[in-house]
């Protein structure tokens, strides 16, 4: 995959993301954190993804053109009325800075973290577990250098990439866990879907 495409897949999400805020916010659903549900990219972008590059190697490039055209985005939260889902698995993919953080993690002892996980790899989101406040398993990462221009996704249950799961996530309106919800669930699922929708 060139650039040029996955450029313009990131400005399609984006799109499609502010969207699906959109019907969220219209819809009184409840953000966990309503800061950080689409902040835009962080202006420090540039020189964080320059850092990691310096110290590891070459972030992949569907990750940094998130970082540099989206930034974030959290849609954590629940809404009054919709039930049967327990673990929504809301959207999320952490700030430039969490990279920042776990290079720290890294550079202190290489070593170490290599012998736990092979190679230094970039923070993506916490699992549907986590999500929930319930105790759960090794968050979503990516590893650097890069392999692949989009590159997998590591602990992700879907065993895909990172820009497949931006499209499996927003397939479910941006909450991949009612592919396991309860048959009577009352989230509108279809009304979600078509705010996905670019």
């Amino acid at each position: 995959m060139i650039p040029d495409e996955i450029t313009k897949r990131i400005q399609q999400t984006r799109r499609r993301l502010e969207s699906l805020h959109d019907f969220l916010e219209s819809s009184d659903f409840a953000f966990q954190h309503p800061d950080e549900v689409l902040p835009g990219p962080d202006p420090k972008a540039s020189k964080a993804i320059s850092e990691i590059e310096r110290a590891v190697g070459q972030v992949p490039e569907a990750l940094k053109q998130f970082y540099l055209l989206i930034g974030s985005v959290n849609f954590n939260g629940h809404h009054a009325d919709w039930k049967g889902c327990d673990y929504p698995d809301g959207l999320i993919v952490f700030p430039v800075e969490y990279a920042r953080e776990e290079l720290a993690e890294f550079l202190h002892d290489e070593a170490e973290y290599c012998e736990a996980y092979g190679s230094f790899r970039i923070p993506i989101a916490p699992d549907y577990y986590h999500k929930e406040g319930v105790s759960g398993g090794m968050w979503y990462g990516i590893p650097v250098p890069a392999r692949s221009a989009d590159p997998p996704l590591l602990e992700e249950p879907h065993k895909t990439t990172f820009l497949h799961y931006m499209e499996i996530a927003l397939s479910w309106g941006g909450f991949p866990g009612l592919e396991h919800a309860d048959a009577g669930h009352t989230w509108p699922l279809p009304a979600l879907r078509k705010a996905a929708i670019s």
